[in-house]
């Protein structure tokens, strides 16, 4: 072997020692009175070469400068093939770039691989002091926690605006082996006014200064130091693009956090399991007022698709990402379609050349070699390109900042599995645009002319085949558009037109008493309902599409002492709050000051059909809450509304008064209803926000623009699904065109009898039309037969009411396909009807 590779590199050498042996040879068999006949000496030094080289890689080379040479000649076909293929592998690419960067990242950690999640008691967040027993029991390496879930009031000096922040550990960084582009992370001498940013923080805020290490940032009414700065595409813990602020130091106590610890060297996930499960009884015995520790332990990876089995609620995303790349992968189909009927067009040229080649003795194999090694030339031309045009459009993507409660970024960077991808979306197009084309004019062999129809009829289907393939990418395009217009149709159950917004993050420095905070509320509802303008104000735990609490626990009535298990959504609102939201009380009453004394709730009628069992809900008393025995009296009946997204159906849901909810949460959401248009009071509310409380982040907005959150996944539907379905049509249209263009020049003599022969232009453009509505037609019918088939999968992304098979989804492609292949036949009709005769006829 090693001397086989040094004669790859000495062959000029070895080409001189073979010309001086040949030599030798010639003249030792002319020596003596019977010379030996030597043979053909250029075939000998073939023989010996090919003992020498790898036959199919110089072959293959030979082919590629052979095809580069032909293609050369043809700059319209290099151009149609380099931009349909580019296209089709460009938006496959960035599609399974964004959903795996999206779903199975891995954290920007030290050995992500030995990072996992830990549960205890069945919950993810935890005390801190919990997090601490499991640190000292040296079961792991290392224990961190995080809260994730958390903001931070950013003030600048001259306004304050809320910022997401995650809440972790002093050994954070350390244990979890962050990387940083400055600067570093907690240590654990830090005082708590210490705070790590991220790289988009830092840019937007800090002017991307790296001299911002050391300086001091206005955090909650803190000065706290910047002391690191994270890099740019820094991937959390919790993944799917979840990219916060500000990290700073879990000072409160009491914090629950989220635990993650790095397994020991050798330590399998069941042995730490098991260790976990003995660390839990012993905090059983020591923390006898919980007791429960030791039930739902678990220990999990975390990143890529272990993370994506945790969080099940996120396949939905993955179903999404997957029918995207489904899409994109006909989208590339019909782009490979398209420059096969091109390479099939070329071949017919060169029927000449191949009918020689067959005659001289050319093997199949080899001609069909070089076949693909033109589709093969062409399809990394166009992978070239696709990678280019995908890494833009993930740059671009990534830029967006969705309407979202939550700091998720689109984030693509290419690996090992976007590379592979790439190279198996390349191999597919070499073989999908060449092999074809090659079988058809290989089988043709020498008798060419008798297959001249074949050729042309499989270029017909060939089109319709595309055709079929663009029906079902625009039916799904246009399902999405549809579903996007019927969402924005429907009712969340409020008042979208008149309503006003505000978020607002109470720093923890000041109020840390929920006595402070209570009479912010109070002092915010005085003041904001004193706008003018503004005819109604309410506070609330949460506004729907912003946030949601759950809650599924068994509900006992004082009646009959039934047990009922329910799962409700649950908020905490002052009495203004149905008034204000627009939203129907349907029987009793809203809530009152005089409620304070005990515990009221209302229900809505979901609440009631599903769980009260024909009771009259108004005065039904039931036990719920700490341990199931305190006492909850229905005093009213609201209408249901939606809660995260607007197709979702009526959940059951439970609200009580704000006031008598005692808890430490620094976040609140007011509502306004206007008499005016609601854009007009988003500065008045930001004053007087401001005013009560400078240090405080207070997000404003009408309440049409928060709820941005609903209507995302429609959104996001019909701008990838109606862009690729465009480029599917386009890509569709200019195959047909190809082939009219083709019909027309290779029936031009048959035109040009039939115009001698006293036909007028328009028969002669109605035999052209014919074709054209022929190949549309015959396409379009069976496209739209198999979309009615793979479409029904998509009914759990649509709107309540909207089928798959929605007929005026299916009635508009039909048009567009129509309207699409009449266009394509313009150029071609034109082209017909401008035939001379007698140049016709004098065609060979």
């Amino acid at each position: 072997m090693r001397r086989f590779f040094l004669k790859l590199l000495r062959r000029r050498r070895l080409d001189r020692d073979l010309q001086t042996e040949l030599a030798f040879h010639r003249e030792m068999a002319a020596v003596g009175a019977n010379p030996i006949p030597l043979g053909n000496a250029a075939v000998i030094r073939e023989q010996a070469f090919d003992l020498w080289r790898f036959n199919f890689i110089e072959d293959l080379w030979r082919d590629l400068v052979y095809a580069a040479r032909g293609l050369r000649r043809s700059p319209a076909l290099v151009l149609t093939a380099l931009v349909s293929l580019g296209l089709g592998i460009g938006v496959n690419t960035a599609l399974f770039s964004l959903g795996v960067g999206f779903l199975l990242s891995q954290p920007s950690v030290r050995d992500p691989g030995s990072v996992v999640a830990v549960r205890v008691a069945g919950n993810s967040n935890l005390p801190e002091k919990v997090i601490r027993f499991i640190q000292s029991s040296g079961l792991f390496e290392d224990v961190a926690g995080e809260d994730p879930e958390a903001f931070a009031n950013y003030n600048d000096g001259s306004q304050t605006s809320r910022v997401f922040a995650v809440f972790a550990t002093k050994n954070y960084f350390t244990a979890l082996g962050v990387p940083m582009l400055y600067g570093r992370g907690f240590a654990a001498g830090d005082p708590d006014e210490v705070t790590v940013v991220s790289n988009g923080f830092w840019r937007k805020r800090l002017s991307g200064d790296p001299a911002a290490i050391g300086r001091t940032i206005n955090l909650d009414g803190r000065l706290c130091t910047v002391v690191g700065i994270l890099p740019e595409g820094h991937r959390t813990l919790v993944g799917f693009g979840f990219s916060p602020d500000v990290y700073l130091p879990a000072y409160l106590e009491g914090a629950s956090l989220a635990m993650y610890a790095r397994l020991k060297p050798g330590v399998s996930l069941a042995e730490a399991r098991a260790g976990l499960l003995t660390v839990a009884k012993r905090m059983d015995e020591s923390m006898p007022e919980r007791s429960k520790y030791a039930r739902g332990v678990s220990v999990s990876h975390i990143g890529g698709s272990a993370r994506l089995r945790e969080q099940t609620e996120m396949l939905a995303v993955g179903l999404f990402f997957a029918l995207l790349l489904a899409v994109a992968g006909l989208v590339l189909s019909i782009a490979c379609v398209n420059v096969a009927s091109l390479l099939l067009a070329r071949a017919s040229a060169r029927r000449r050349e191949l009918a020689i080649r067959l005659a001289l003795g050319a093997g199949r194999g080899r001609l069909m070699q070089q076949f693909l090694a033109e589709s093969l030339l062409l399809s990394l031309l166009g992978a070239g390109f696709g990678l280019a045009l995908a890494q833009i459009t993930a740059t671009l993507l990534a830029a967006v900042e969705l309407p979202l409660p939550l700091p998720l970024r689109f984030r693509a960077a290419p690996d090992w599995r976007v590379a592979i991808y790439a190279a198996l979306l390349t191999a597919f197009a070499v073989f999908a645009c060449g092999l074809l084309p090659a079988w058809q004019s290989l089988r043709e062999s020498i008798a060419t002319d008798l297959h001249r129809e074949g050729r042309m009829r499989l270029r017909r289907t060939l089109v319709a085949a595309q055709i079929a393939v663009s029906v079902v990418v625009l039916a799904t395009g246009f399902l999405f558009l549809r579903n996007l217009m019927e969402g924005a149709a429907l009712s969340p159950g409020f008042d979208l037109r008149r309503t006003v917004r505000a978020d607002v993050y109470l720093p923890p420095s000041g109020f840390s008493d929920p006595q402070k905070k209570t009479a912010y509320i109070s002092r915010a509802l005085d003041e904001l309902a004193a706008v003018p303008g503004i005819e109604r104000v309410a506070a609330a735990r949460l506004i729907p599409f912003t946030d949601n609490t759950s809650y599924g626990s068994p509900i006992t009535f004082a009646d009959n002492h039934q047990m009922v298990q329910a799962f409700f959504k649950w908020n905490a609102v002052t009495p203004e709050f149905f008034q204000a939201m627009g939203i129907p009380i349907r029987q009793g009453r809203t809530f009152s000051d005089a409620d304070a004394g005990g515990k009221t709730v209302i229900v809505n009628t979901t609440f009631v059909r599903r769980y009260l069992g024909g009771r009259q809900p108004i005065g039904t008393v039931f036990l719920w809450g700490a341990q199931g025995k305190t006492p909850y009296r229905i005093v009213g009946v609201a209408e249901g509304t939606k809660t995260m997204t607007i197709g979702e159906e009526q959940q059951p849901q439970l609200y009580e008064p704000l006031a008598q909810i005692v808890d430490d949460r620094l976040r609140i959401q007011f509502v306004m209803r206007s008499a005016i248009p609601p854009a007009l009071q988003l500065n008045a509310v930001r004053g007087v926000l401001h005013g009560i409380e400078p240090m405080a982040g207070a997000q404003v907005e009408t309440m049409f623009s928060s709820i941005g959150l609903a209507f995302v996944p429609s959104q996001v539907g019909a701008a990838l699904l109606g862009s690729m379905g465009l480029l599917g049509l386009a890509l569709a249209m200019t195959g047909l065109y190809g082939v009219m263009a083709y019909s027309v020049a290779r029936r031009t003599r048959e035109i040009g009898v039939r115009i001698a022969l006293g036909a007028t232009r328009g028969d002669i453009s109605r035999m052209v039309l014919r074709e054209s509505a022929g190949l549309t037609v015959g396409g379009c019918a069976a496209g739209l037969a198999i979309a009615l088939f793979v479409t029904r999968p998509l009914a759990m992304f649509l709107a309540p009411g909207l089928k798959p098979a929605d007929p005026l989804s299916f009635a508009a492609v039909a048009l567009v396909m129509l309207l699409t292949g009449l266009s394509a036949a313009v150029g071609p009709v034109r082209r017909a009807i401008t035939v001379d005769p007698n140049a016709a006829l004098r065609e060979d």
